[in-house]
């Protein structure tokens, strides 16, 4: 059974957006605190629901999907 997942960059500003990351249904696999972004797998119908929970947090900038997703690697 296949997992779709999906690989999300999320661009920050401060330490409030890594704190609500904790508690979304996501897992965070790295954090870049000098540029200001982390990288995070969730499902693929999770995006409008992850903007929309983070567009309230101070210091949320943009989220999107990362460049470097090979959509045919399945885990």
């Amino acid at each position: 059974m296949y997992a779709n997942r999906m690989q999300y960059v999320v661009f920050y500003q401060g330490k409030q957006v890594l704190e609500k990351l904790k508690t979304l249904p996501v897992d965070v696999t790295y954090i870049s605190e000098k540029q200001g972004y982390a990288i995070c797998y969730g499902d693929k119908d999770i995006e409008a629901q992850l903007k929309k929970q983070l567009k309230d947090v101070k210091g949320f900038k943009h989220v999107g999907t990362s460049q470097t997703f090979d959509p045919n690697l399945n885990f």
